[in-house]
This record gives structure tokens, C-alpha cells and sequence, in this order.
């Protein structure tokens, strides 16, 4: 009697129906909360890019102080949730160009979210 009062019912839909709707909105706060931090990351390298290109605009163009400046400004600032910082720095002569690159941490798992943001600025000439 008890094997057939369960194969009749409908015992457990409940939670089957509970355990999925929980697991795709916990997939959807994850994904906004990746899409936090991405955007997030991207501001500040992208601030971080520009303090490095103020820097070496002014004469002599230090780009690879720049690019060091630009690289400690993005560690300092987001800690340990940006990772792999890395900034490098060019000139032509006339503009500076500062670029950063690094790793977002990743709330989604498997997937790894690199950003890269870049600064230019022109060099300084300073006229009697």
C-alpha cells in the first residue's frame, strides 16, 4: 500500500522544482556580480592608465616609470581581486601612450575575464 501511494503521488517535485530555481538565480546573481567587477576593473585601469600617461607627459617621458606607476596605482587600489596587473608604456615623441592589462577575479566558475585599458596623452613642450 505504501509502494503504491508513491508511485501515484507527485512526492518531490517540490524540491526537484525548488533546487532548480535556486540554482539559476544563484547563476544569475553570480553573472551580475562578474559583471560588477568587470566593469569595475575596467575603470580603474583605466584610471590607473591615465595617472601613468600624466606622468611621463611631463619632460623627460618616463615611460617605464610610468608604466610602474600605473601598475602600483591598480594593485593598490582593488587589492586582491584584480590580479596579474601588468602596464606598459610607449612613446613616439610627441604622445605617451600607457596601457594596462590584468585579470579580473572570477565570481563565474571556469571563466577568466581579461581587461586592458589605455591612456594617451602628448607630451609637454614647454616655450620660452
Amino acid at each position: 500500500m505504501c509502494s503504491e501511494r508513491l508511485r501515484t503521488g507527485e512526492r518531490g517535485d517540490d524540491t526537484i522544482t525548488a533546487v532548480l530555481i535556486i540554482s539559476i538565480l544563484m547563476v544569475a546573481a553570480l553573472t551580475v556580480f562578474q559583471l560588477v567587477a568587470v566593469f569595475l576593473g575596467r575603470a580603474i585601469a583605466l584610471e590607473a592608465a591615465r595617472d601613468g600617461a600624466d606622468r611621463a607627459r611631463i619632460p623627460p617621458a618616463d615611460v617605464t616609470g610610468a608604466a610602474q606607476q600605473a601598475a602600483g596605482y591598480a594593485r593598490n587600489a582593488t587589492g586582491t581581486w584584480l590580479s596579474n596587473v601588468d602596464a606598459n608604456g610607449r612613446s613616439d615623441g610627441n604622445v605617451v601612450r600607457v596601457t594596462v592589462n590584468a585579470e579580473v577575479a572570477s565570481f563565474v566558475p571556469f571563466l577568466t575575464v581579461r581587461i586592458s585599458q589605455t591612456a594617451a596623452a602628448p607630451i609637454e613642450r614647454i616655450q620660452p
